[in-house]
């Protein structure tokens, strides 16, 4: 019993470790998610798989009574949910936290095939999780890779004869492709224009957005969050 006991343990500690090794790269990131939350989650999953697994022998060999324990494993894939929920932040047009919230859901899968004694695929997957996360966590990479960006921009000029043209002609000038636009709204005084186009990466959108907001006639410019 004691050798049991002391194997079950085990997997708690590597699923704590597990959980240690995905929230240090969180928490350097400076997310609000670090270290403690995912030790806490995936030590606290792979105790539920641990229950869901042998807590309820007792009773399943026990006449008359029928259970299914696989619904304690199946609570915690749900369950998860909302605390990632809670680590994802919506301000005003920006979602942040999507990230981290899917990686605590992981770090709750890795619980709970460390729980239920899968290390290799536990452990196999923390390394590839914290790799993906440092390898991409900027864009330098994935701009070598991806060829074209999609952006959205909203724009706020002074409404006067040509506006829409000079702003088309500065992002063309700028190397936007596949340009078009709508009218958000209009005033006597104010038009402000929803631009749509693609560029060849993230970093090319600064520069734009620069560029447009030293054409004459432009009052403000501003990304629109492609993830809306």
């Amino acid at each position: 019993m004691l050798q049991v006991d002391l194997e079950w343990l085990a997997r708690l500690i590597v699923a704590a470790l597990c959980g240690m090794v995905i929230g240090y790269e969180r928490s350097i990131k400076s997310k609000s998610a670090g270290i403690r939350t995912h030790i806490v989650v995936a030590s606290a999953a792979a105790l539920f798989m641990l229950i869901s697994k042998y807590g309820f022998a007792d009773m399943l060999n026990t006449n008359g009574v029928a259970l299914d324990p696989s619904r304690v494993a199946a609570q915690i894939v749900s369950g998860i949910s909302f605390l990632g929920a809670g680590s994802i932040l919506v301000r005003k047009e920006t979602i942040s936290g999507l990230t981290t919230a899917a990686g605590i859901w992981a770090t709750a899968a890795i619980g709970m095939s460390i729980g239920a004694g899968m290390y290799f695929i536990g452990i196999s997957l923390t390394a590839f999780i914290v790799l993906i996360q440092f390898v991409f966590h900027d864009d330098t990479i994935l701009n070598k890779v991806i060829l074209k960006v999609h952006i959205r921009m909203r724009i706020e000029a002074r409404n006067v004869p040509n506006m829409p043209d000079r702003v088309i002609n500065c992002l063309s000038d700028s190397g936007v492709e596949q340009i078009s636009y709508r009218i958000a709204s209009i005033t006597e005084d104010i038009i402000v224009l929803e631009i749509d186009g693609t560029t060849k990466n993230n970093y090319d959108q600064n520069q734009i957005m620069l560029n447009l907001d030293q054409t004459k006639g432009v009052l403000s410019v501003k990304a629109i969050n492609n993830s809306k």
